[in-house]
């Protein structure tokens, strides 16, 4: 045993008697089994101490107590819960007493929690560095980080011994078995939709980690994760009778974790709600207390709003980083929102001392540095606005996923208004990534392109390239594709300004291939390659061919054909677009 290298024998002798030992204490009746001191946020409500009944008859809590002692004040103890009539514990079951029925706040390590009936103390957990011998039993548990709970390691055993029989749970467990024979349970904040925010039509995926925190192997066919919606504002909104997606089971090893991918159709624009559970095939009927069985929430909004990001400036060029949103609705108060990154803390918009309302199409710049924001671009205070504490820092090289970072936007509740997922590709020369019209995908690389203003970006002005809106544009009515200009524009030293090609409604549902080709029919380029066009898409053609090479300046066909399904006749429809240069007439 390293750990007791260095220690004097009889301490080690003492030590080892009471691991072998092993057993539970038939004198203390009630056992503390596991605690939460250090909820993540707000600890007021979400604390908890799970108490555990080693007997195998059924005790009363009548004249049980919990305290709180004070880790800096010995022999100060805050009783925490009574035991009132009616309370008991079933035999070799855990009993909750969840934060709202707590009597006062717990204490954070180093501190302790004891137990007693009638003034006798039946169980003491001490953790963090303590010293005091009356806050720990032989020696004190480790102090847990915020969001784990403190958790014996078998329920019901006392070697009494605190650092022996307690240890951090990253995965509470109240009111269930810490360790029983069988558990899978959702990893605490896996769960995520991807993409975060899906438009109404396009398949999105929720996705979840499940581990096994129990002693055996669950084998695939015992469980499976099921996913059901609740659509609608209101969170007393009816949720699918059926579930709209299942991930199949797979066998998981005791401390292995599996995923979970369901697969399911996002619905009308707005906000909505995702519930996934865990079934038991093995329990029938399904119920809460079974084997397998967890529950994860998730809120969701589909098609962004209302406030949505337009452009993102995520490399310093010496005016800080930030993000342009734009109002797709009224909002009363921008204040109400805040921005993070990928995994970060969210800052609340700062909107100054009164709400800061924004009109449909009121656009606003959320910058790191607002006054070096606004001297470098010339910008009146009222259009750039900060962050209260802090600033949601962008990452300009990708991680491990393939990303650099995700720009996010949420309201007070969490709940997404705006999420965009971006690599550092997007830009080659640093200028800012602009958005070709906030109705298309948030999370599609097509929907942004690098802005071609000599600035290098557009903070609080009209983006520099923008794809047609419905009803205007080039294009003949019943055509495929609909076109921002006819002409494509270089100059030496200078980004070309490509043309916006975008999918009319005739395109929808449809696989497409959309390719250039020349006035002598030789391909070019290859725009699209038969994707299937769900929603709303857009794309643009900067003149180069499938090489990245210019083309010469010439007059080029875009030609758009589908792939027909089950015999369909192939539809069909071309653009002409010019390729010249600034300097020829």
């Amino acid at each position: 045993m390293p750990r007791m290298f260095g220690r004097k024998p009889a301490f080690c002798l003492a030590a080892l008697v009471l691991l072998a030992a092993h057993v539970s204490r038939s004198d203390a009746e009630i056992l503390l089994n596991e605690v939460l001191y250090d909820p993540e946020g707000i600890d007021e409500g979400s604390e908890f101490v799970e108490l555990w009944n080693p007997d195998t008859v059924a005790l009363s809590l009548v004249g049980i107590a919990v305290e709180s002692g004070d880790g800096s004040r010995p022999g100060v103890w805050t009783p925490v819960y009574v035991g009132a009539v009616g309370d008991s514990v079933s035999p070799r079951h855990a009993f909750l007493i969840p934060g709202s029925s707590l009597l006062a706040p717990l204490q954070n390590g180093p501190d302790a929690i004891r137990l007693t009936r009638a003034g006798i103390v039946l169980d003491l957990l001490g953790y963090g560095t303590l010293t005091a011998r009356e806050l720990f039993e032989g020696a004190p548990a480790a102090d847990v980080s915020s969001g784990q709970s403190l958790s014996r390691i078998a329920d019901g055993v006392d070697t009494q011994w605190n650092a022996a029989d307690w240890a951090p749970e990253p995965s509470p467990t109240p009111g269930l078995a810490n360790h029983p024979d069988i558990r899978l349970s959702f990893t605490r904040g896996s769960a995520r939709l991807v993409p975060d925010v899906p438009w109404p039509g396009d398949v999105a995926t929720l996705r979840a980690t499940v581990k096994n925190l129990g002693r055996q192997l669950v084998p695939a066919a015992r469980w499976q994760a099921e996913v059901v919606v609740r659509v609608g504002d209101r969170p007393d909104s009816p949720w699918s009778a059926a579930p709209v997606g299942i991930s199949p089971g797979s066998t998981v090893a005791p401390g292995e974790s599996a995923s979970v991918h369901c697969a399911l159709f996002t619905p009308p624009p707005g906000r909505f709600g995702l519930r996934l559970y865990l079934r038991d095939l093995g329990v029938e009927p399904f119920t809460y207390g079974s084997a397998v069985a967890d529950t994860a929430l998730l809120e969701a909004r589909s098609t962004a709003g209302p406030l949505v990001v337009n452009e993102i400036a995520f490399r310093d060029r010496g005016a800080g980083e930030w993000v342009e949103v734009m109002a797709r609705e009224e909002v009363a108060d921008v204040g109400f929102f805040a921005l993070s990154d990928a995994g970060g803390r969210a800052y609340a918009i700062d909107r100054g001392p009164t709400p800061r309302p924004a009109h449909a199409g009121a656009i606003i710049v959320i910058a790191q540095s607002p006054e070096m924001l606004r001297r470098s671009y010339s910008l009146p205070d009222s259009a750039v606005l900060g962050c209260l504490g802090g600033w949601a820092a962008l990452n300009d090289a990708d991680g491990e996923d393939g990303f650099a970072d995700r720009v996010r936007v949420v309201d007070a509740s969490g709940t997404p208004s705006d999420v965009v997922p971006y690599r550092a590709g997007y830009t080659a020369r640093d200028g800012s990534l602009e958005r070709l019209g906030t109705m298309l995908p948030s999370a599609s690389a097509s929907s942004w392109t690098e802005s071609i203003d000599p600035r290098s970006g557009t903070p609080a002005r009209p983006n520099s390239i923008q794809a047609p809106a419905p009803g205007t544009g080039v294009g003949r009515r019943g055509s495929l594709l609909i076109a921002s200009a006819r002409v494509v524009r270089r100059a030496p030293g200078l980004p070309a300004a490509p043309v916006v090609l975008r999918f009319s409604e005739e395109a929808r549902g449809s696989r497409v291939r959309v390719f250039v080709h020349d006035l002598l029919g030789r391909p070019r380029r290859l725009l699209v390659d038969g994707q299937r066009i769900l929603g709303e898409g857009a794309f643009l053609w900067d003149g180069r061919d499938d090489q990245g090479s210019p083309v010469p300046a010439g007059i080029y066909i875009v030609r758009a054909e589908t792939i027909p399904d089950d015999r369909e006749p192939i539809r069909s429809a071309a653009l002409t677009l010019s390729v010249v240069d600034r300097w020829t007439r």
